[in-house]
């Protein structure tokens, strides 16, 4: 390159201590590769405008992402959608490069070798030089380090991969110049903005409510105007190319022996976790799950953990378990890190609570009579437990016996709270009288201790041995949907078949989940072709294509008929509803009182406050365009019928306040400018929408993946 022979004979200029600063960037935002196109165009994953996309090159970008997404999780693992999501990315961003160099060279845009060495050596450089080179303390470039890098050959690719990245950055650039430099934002504009951020109003108004229509049976609708509010309404219902299957699921969960697998593992780790001395290390070295040391705090932590924790012979350097974690489907060892002896008291109790059946002092005291006779059972020894499943009023923990588990000061109503935390374990206390009803408490237990833990952890998996079963019997079904038909297979084998409904590309399987592996095999094969068996989440699927829709639009079946006709009907109705507010407001001579006692039905409402920020109709909910209908009306007079949501409404103002002139001044240069970027970003995301649109793009990674 001449630009780069001249900065090596002029000053050996190459930051290769930037390439990982920069780099990522020039990936995430351009899709740029730097081996250039590959040549061998029977393995490109796609076509753009005759341009080949390599598979070489879309699959050393989407490693660049993959990497760049892992060092960014810190070594958790990243699941099927993240995946697909990072290759869309790749995706569209070779798409993108492609169709943007074309209309750099169509428009002539270049970027001079004078215009790099300038942006490099500005006041203001471009942030990857300035983030390594910039002085905190002075705010300027430091030159004598940046010429220190100048001096390190060393840096050469570095610096071709800067280069690149920057002419890029300035084409860029100087095309949403191009497109924009026209654009203008006016007074007029910053005023309806100022407006529509500062108008309030309030008002009156009567509603023909959708229930006043004629029953849906009572209206008629042609297939033809179906046909016609879909085509009149198409837009709403474009969508990406989309499959249909059936399919048979073979579930991989973890059976009884996997878990003891599992579990005998932990066994054996068991001791030399409790012996070694960098629980750290140790951890890092055998555990699934990244290192965590945090506070064990009791009633907070699963049942099974809680009872295995706070044990009378817990000691700092017990390891406990291994126990199941059924919230985060895992096995753990918790060795023990810290413990406080005096730390926070916390308390466990039961309680029956009875809720007196009115708000009078005699209501209150028959309910404590209640509460006192039941406390004489107890004491002769009925089960507290038995008693608070039978007579309790609180559901959540009657079923439980009445237990409410451990908990802190601050947790409970003041009166609760008082009462356990100066009575003794065991004590049977109360009535005791709250805003919820009165209760009778059992003190079941008190602690003070708390617990620090690092956790060793192994995920509930199935075992090599449960895959291969599960795999044999999908592979035996693939084979007999060949021999005697998908639905013949599956009843011969007891086995359900289920739909999908309808997937795009993008992975997501209705009742599945993502999976990339059935996603990719719907868009390769044909109608009624049976899939080799495929990998979904926790089992394997073995699938018949059903349907196909590559029109972009959602297709035209009985679902959405029926859909559209609920939308006709609706229509129907409102135009009823607009001519009865019609014959109202031609009879009522403007005033809504009037109309009340012209028709029965009719009840007078108040708006409360409405602004275009906040469209909320009080006795309608949000509602944008009729908000919008409303600001629009000036006081005092009798509105047209507007359309809400739940019907329509003739309204009369009551209240109007708008913006200062005064204040607009100060906001209008601010407006002006917010105006004007918002029509930028408008315009280059229209032109790059249309840009593809009209692009002929031939996407094959279904052949590769």
């Amino acid at each position: 390159m001449a630009l780069i022979s001249k900065m090596r004979d002029k000053m050996h200029l190459v930051l290769y201590v930037l390439v990982g600063a920069f780099l990522i960037t020039i990936v995430f935002e351009w899709g740029m590769n730097f081996s250039g196109w590959s040549a061998r165009r029977g393995n490109d994953i796609g076509v753009v405008n005759g341009k080949p996309i390599s598979f070489k090159e879309y699959e050393t970008l989407y490693r660049n992402y993959l990497e760049q997404y892992r060092e960014q999780l810190k070594g958790q693992e990243i699941d099927e959608q993240t995946e697909l999501r990072l290759q869309e990315q790749v995706w569209e961003s070779l798409v993108m490069k492609v169709l943007l160099e074309a209309e750099y060279e169509k428009l002539n845009l270049k970027v001079s070798d004078k215009e790099i060495v300038d942006e490099i050596f500005s006041d203001n450089p471009p942030f990857v030089i300035a983030q390594q080179f910039r002085n905190p303390e002075t705010g300027k470039i430091d030159r004598e380090r940046l010429n220190s890098a100048i001096a390190d050959p060393r840096n050469k690719s570095a610096w071709i991969q800067l280069e690149q990245y920057l002419r890029q950055q300035k084409l860029q650039e100087k095309l949403q110049t191009l497109l924009t430099e026209a654009l203008r934002s006016t007074d007029s504009e910053a005023r309806r903005q100022f407006d529509a951020q500062h108008t309030k109003v309030s008002g009156k108004y009567v509603l023909f409510d959708m229930s006043r229509a004629r029953p849906d049976s009572a209206y008629y609708v042609s297939d033809a105007e179906i046909k016609a509010y879909f085509n009149d309404h198409k837009e709403e219902y474009r969508q990406e190319p989309t499959r249909e299957a059936k399919y048979v699921f073979f579930p991989t969960d973890p059976t009884e022996e996997d878990k003891q697998l599992i579990r005998k593992e932990l066994e054996e780790l068991k001791k030399k976790f409790a012996e070694t001395k960098n629980d750290t290390e140790f951890v890092r070295l055998h555990s699934d799950s990244p290192i965590d040391e945090k506070p064990l705090p009791r009633g907070q932590l699963p049942v099974e953990i809680d009872t295995l924790v706070f044990r009378p012979d817990t000691r700092i350097g017990t390891v406990l378990g291994p126990v199941e974690d059924f919230a985060t489907n895992e096995f753990k060892l918790i060795k023990i890190t810290s413990l406080k002896p005096d730390g926070e008291v916390q308390i466990r109790a039961s309680h029956i609570l009875l809720k007196p059946t009115g708000n009078t002092k005699a209501d209150t005291a028959k309910t404590i009579a209640e509460a006192k006779a039941l406390m004489a059972r107890i004491k002769k020894g009925e089960s507290f437990e038995q008693l608070a499943r039978e007579k309790s009023q609180d559901p959540g923990s009657a079923v439980r016996g009445g237990d409410l588990n451990w908990f802190g000061k601050g947790r409970m109503v003041k009166p609760f709270e008082e009462a356990c935390f100066n009575a003794k374990v065991g004590d049977l206390i109360g009535p005791v009288q709250t805003q919820f009803g009165i209760h009778i408490i059992k003190v079941t237990g008190r602690d003070s201790r708390e617990f620090k833990g690092i956790e060793l952890t192994k995920k509930i998996v199935p075992s090599p041995a449960t895959l291969e079963r599960q795999r044999r019997l999908a592979s035996e079904f693939e084979f007999n949907a060949r021999e005697i038909g998908f639905d013949s297979a599956a009843r011969r084998a007891l086995y359900t078949v289920r739909e999908t409904g309808i997937f795009t590309r993008g992975g997501y399987v209705p009742i599945i989940g993502y999976s990339s592996a059935m996603a990719h095999w719907g868009f390769r094969a044909k109608i009624g072709e049976i899939s080799p068996v495929l990998e979904a989440k926790d089992g394997f699927v073995v699938m018949k294509l059903t349907a196909i829709n590559d029109d972009g639009y959602r297709k035209y079946d009985d679902d959405l008929k029926r859909e559209l006709k609920s939308k006709v009907i609706r229509e129907k109705k409102m135009q009823d509803l607009r001519k009865l507010a019609e014959e109202v407001r031609a009879k009522c001579e403007g005033n809504l009182e009037k109309a009340t006692a012209l028709d029965s039905l009719l009840s007078l409402n108040e708006t409360g406050t409405v602004t275009l920020s906040n469209p909320v109709i009080q006795g309608i909910g949000y509602d944008i365009n009729a908000a919008s209908a409303l600001t629009a009306l000036e006081v005092g007079t009798l509105s047209r019928p507007i359309d809400t949501n739940r019907g329509v409404i003739l309204a009369m103002l009551t209240e109007k306040t708008v913006g200062e002139d005064e204040e607009f001044e100060k906001e209008k240069a601010n407006l002006r400018k917010r105006i004007l970027d918002d029509k930028r970003g408008r315009i280059v995301q229209e032109w790059t929408q249309a840009l593809k649109k009209q692009a002929q793009i031939q996407d094959n990674r279904s052949l590769f993946y």
